[in-house]
């Protein structure tokens, strides 16, 4: 049984906010993050990684996984820009529809 205080309020959920961007800024890689509700975070490196992995359907994701482990640590700056973009464009899409349910539920 719960008391009912079992979600945090704003002040924590914003402290939250602030402790997981502060670490992840000194972590060194190219992420783009969406830090709230869901928690869903659009990474550069996983939508190279589903790309791979939808190449190669038959083969285990264990070992897609390390052979993208591999590929991505010996990529240049140049050749990861395109999914650094994509994964950019992707956290926009998610923000505009995040917004419009925002709106839709105020009405």
């Amino acid at each position: 049984m719960g008391n009912g205080n079992s979600t945090p309020n704003c002040k924590q959920q914003e402290k939250r906010k602030t402790r997981l961007a502060s670490t992840d800024e000194y972590s060194g890689r190219n992420k783009v993050h969406k830090i709230g509700r869901g928690g869903r975070t659009t990474n550069p490196f996983i939508v190279f990684f589903l790309r791979l992995r939808s190449k190669k359907p038959s083969k285990p994701v264990t070992e897609i996984a390390r052979l993208a482990g591999k590929i991505w640590s010996r990529m240049s700056v140049e050749e990861r820009k395109k999914y650094i973009d994509l994964a950019n464009a992707e956290k926009k899409r998610r923000e505009q529809k995040r917004r419009k349910r925002k709106c839709s539920r105020r009405k």
